[in-house]
């Protein structure tokens, strides 16, 4: 016997998954850097660049995770039941990305000299 599923239940299901699936992965990294102040809307030389960058990171990023759910063999299909792992699983590879950013930037700094 299957269980009822309450109305207000799918409903916030429907919204989550259109939200979920029309929201990418770079966009949220994107979102984060702009938050952070590290990116503007502004179209400036070192703004495209630093999107470019970010874009490109995010990118070879989410080949990686989709190698790494491969490797698992874990199902790939958003159920009602597994919807919430795929969202935390989700922000952990938003926060992921944004560390690895961060690390990038990090090394990337001159040593200091007297």
């Amino acid at each position: 016997m299957t269980e009822h599923i309450p109305t207000q239940k799918l409903f916030w299901y429907c919204y989550e998954l259109e939200k979920y699936e029309t929201t990418t992965l770079e966009q949220q990294v994107i979102e984060k850097a702009k938050l952070a102040g590290f990116i503007t809307d502004i179209e400036s030389a070192d703004n495209l660049s630093k999107l470019a960058w970010i874009k490109k990171v995010t990118k070879y990023a989410e080949d990686a995770f989709k190698l790494e759910v491969a490797r698992e063999g874990e199902p790939l299909e958003i159920t009602i039941g597994n919807f919430e792992n795929f969202v935390v699983r989700r922000d952990k590879q938003v926060n992921d990305i944004v560390e690895l950013l961060v690390k990038h930037i990090l090394n990337a700094v001159p040593p200091y000299q007297a």
